[in-house]
């Protein structure tokens, strides 16, 4: 066989050549051997040249060198151009209208003169006026030792069309995959629409889309979501109520075809009021799909060409109708949410106030998808963490870790119907979050082996506050009624056995009814402060207590208190002390400080014995009000002083007289101290006194710690 091919130089130009090829035997092997026959200026006839002409197969044209005229065309061209060579032969290119651009060909035969040579692809038309698409190769040739343009062309129009429509299906792919994820945001479903069908409007080049719904009981058509291109009019309002049988034919072709395509160039069968309304709204072309719902038409999306009469290839309509499923379904999905909120689920989410995450587990290989949602309820950003077992695990406290894998194994195992439990998660900011983790296996092998878990992450931060806080309400509740059982039993009791003693026939020595007189009197003012104190402990809990700050004289509520309890101390030879020439100002509320510092005077004064000293001191800095007060009574143990504050601890205990307490006093001045922006600090040491120091705002609450003594 031989080939009359020409060859490619190195640098520039062509080589004629005649290549012929034989089957032989060399060094033990079978090859295949090629001899080429130089062809060119000594060898290269007009009679050898038009052999390998026109037995190509690949279009060959032999022109002038300024590329004007064609001399010959060989076969394989004449046949894809559709010109004979009576034709061609002659004729200047410009008159045959070959290239579609003539810029496009001046520009490669300027290229051509400059360099003797021009490669490259162009776009042609035959003589039926179809276009081709071509890559080719012009050179220089010297044929009997004249000079000829040499152009050699192979029609890539098919390839060409594959090409787009590969880069079609591409962008298909793309804008599909674009809508499905908006669909599967969590942000509002109208935002979403609104921009998949901007997507989907530039993509295909109408000038409308609109998404129209049955209302009134299918009495009604009502546009509810619409896009516009770039100088089209909005209809929404002008289609807010448009009755369904004024377009009989409408509906006919959306129920029984599945779709709407009319073009007004070629309109055939629609009723004259259907050809009316669409006229009215400057619509030359439109397509149609019915949407339903929940297996109910729910109405249709249109997409409307008002500019030109646009031609709708297959493939560009089988991606409307999938577009249009997409939408369906996600109008679907958004009507069974709507119908999924009065479910129990739902009202159990919204009573913990929180929001839901998923997370789907393959128990197989391991591999945990989890939702954005599971994240940006801990305060992460959407993709900040990557959404894995492993970074999940670390975030889950490490108390409860094995808590959620002892019950997640009891459920694989079949103990229970539903795996479930609470634990905490740690947040973006290093707090913590209560989680409750719902989940159930949907899916075993054949053998029973289970192989996928699903489930849901929920927010119980809220609930889990709420239970705190009703725990807080019922220990105060007990705390209260033992206090009033315990703590005003006794006193009580005592009263009624004095006054009836009092009371009774027996006769009492003057002395001795002085004497009982006394402790009534010592008894009662104990059990007014007792009830004073529990019900303002009680208000305070319960935040009835207003907080009014204003810059007060510290010295004016120590020498208050001072004068109040003298009397008091004065019974038990204990003396007060405070230096009444310093004076010290608080941004703090009065009658707080008033109550703070009567507990605690009252408290020095209990647990101090006979003849001890007790002593008011103040200090500050530039920030803080400090008030000591110090006493050499009985003090406590470290023990003691450490389970003073605490709430759950009841601490009652007798003063050096018997006198009694119930602790509240301390926790009211705790509260109080708190509300005030300060702190309550305790400095004690068994059988040598106590000191307790309570700081004030000097200027109003500052940023920052309080004052540290």
């Amino acid at each position: 066989e031989h080939c009359p091919f020409p060859l490619q130089k190195k640098r520039q130009g062509v080589v004629p050549v005649d290549t012929k090829f034989y089957v032989g035997w060399w060094n033990e092997e079978n090859v295949l051997v090629a001899v080429a026959t130089n062809l060119s200026a000594h060898h290269f006839t007009q009679e050898v040249f038009y052999h390998i002409f026109h037995s190509a197969e690949i279009m060959m044209v032999l022109a002038s060198t300024d590329g004007r005229y064609i001399y010959n065309a060989n076969q394989t061209f004449r046949k894809a151009s559709g010109y004979t060579i009576e034709e061609l032969s002659g004729q200047e290119l410009t008159d045959i209208g070959l290239f579609l651009n003539e810029e496009r060909f001046h520009r490669i035969m300027t290229r051509y003169v400059k360099t003797g040579t021009a490669k490259g692809e162009a776009t042609v038309k035959n003589k039926s006026g179809e276009l081709m698409t071509c890559l080719f190769s012009i050179e220089n040739i010297k044929i009997s030792d004249k000079d000829y343009l040499f152009a050699v062309a192979t029609d890539i129009t098919g390839r060409k069309q594959v090409e787009t429509k590969m880069r079609y299906l591409l962008y298909q792919q793309k804008l599909l995959a674009d809508v499905a994820q908006l669909f599967n945001t969590t942000v509002d479903f109208n935002d979403t629409i609104n921009k998949v069908l901007h997507l989907v409007g530039m993509h295909s080049g109408v000038s409308r889309i609109n998404i129209t719904k049955v209302i009134d009981d299918g009495k009604y058509y009502s546009t509810i979501y619409e896009w516009c291109a770039e100088g089209i009019r909005p209809l929404m309002e002008l289609t807010k109520q448009v009755p369904i049988d004024s377009i009989p034919d409408w509906n006919k072709q959306l129920s029984e075809l599945g779709s709407v395509l009319i073009d007004f160039k070629n309109v055939v069968d629609i009723s004259d009021g259907l050809k009316t309304f669409l006229q009215q709204i400057g619509v030359k072309f439109v397509l149609a799909y019915p949407l339903y719902v929940q297996n109910i038409f729910w109405g249709f999306i249109a997409f409307d060409d008002c500019v030109r009469h646009k031609v709708w290839q297959p493939e560009e309509r089988h991606l409307m109708h999938v577009i249009s499923s997409n939408i369906a379904s996600a109008l679907d999905r958004k009507a069974y949410i709507e119908q999924y909120k009065n479910s129990e689920l739902r009202l159990r989410m919204a009573l913990a106030g929180a929001k839901e995450g998923m997370w789907d587990w393959n128990l197989i290989t391991d591999e945990v998808y989890f939702t954005d949602s599971c994240f940006t309820m801990l305060g992460f950003d959407a993709g900040e963490v990557e959404p894995t077992s492993r970074h999940w695990n670390e975030l889950v406290h490490p108390d409860d870790w094995p808590l959620a894998q002892k019950a997640f194994a009891e459920h694989r195992l079949g103990g229970t119907e539903f795996y479930e439990i609470v634990f905490r998660v740690r947040t973006k900011d290093g707090g913590w979050k209560w989680i409750l983790d719902h989940g159930k296996i949907v899916e075993s092998d054949v053998n029973g082996v289970p192989t996928r878990a699903v489930g849901t992450h929920i927010d119980m931060t809220q609930q889990k506050e709420t239970e705190h806080k009703l725990q807080e309400l019922l220990t105060t509740k007990d705390k209260l009624f033992s206090i009033i059982s315990h703590d005003l039993r006794g006193p009580i009791g005592s009263f009624m056995q004095v006054i009836e003693l009092l009371t009774s026939d027996v006769e009492i020595a003057p002395e001795m009814q002085a004497e009982l007189l006394n402790e009534l009197k010592s008894m009662s003012r104990n059990t007014y402060y007792l009830l004073e104190n529990l019900l303002n402990w009680s208000r305070s809990q319960r935040s009835e207590i207003e907080y009014a700050p204003r810059m007060i004289l510290v010295n004016d509520v120590v020498t208050e208190n001072i004068s109040l309890l003298k009397g008091t101390a004065l019974q038990k030879d204990i003396i007060l002390k405070f230096d009444t020439e310093v004076y010290v100002n608080a941004f703090a509320d009065y009658n707080m400080v008033n109550l703070i510092l009567r507990n605690l005077l009252s408290n020095a004064i209990k647990f101090t014995s006979q003849g001890g000293v007790i002593e008011v001191l103040l200090t500050h800095d530039d920030e803080w009000v400090a008030v000591t007060v110090k006493d050499s009574g009985v003090g406590m143990s470290q023990e003691v002083v450490e389970k003073l504050f605490e709430r759950d601890h009841y601490h009652s205990t007798y003063g050096t007289n018997n006198e009694k307490g119930s602790g509240l006093g301390l926790m009211l001045c705790s509260d109080f101290v708190k509300r005030n922006g300060g702190s309550l600090r305790v400095e004690s040491q068994l059988g040598k006194g106590s000191s307790f120091i309570f700081t004030l705002p000097l200027h109003g609450i500052p940023e920052g710690e309080s004052l540290v003594l």
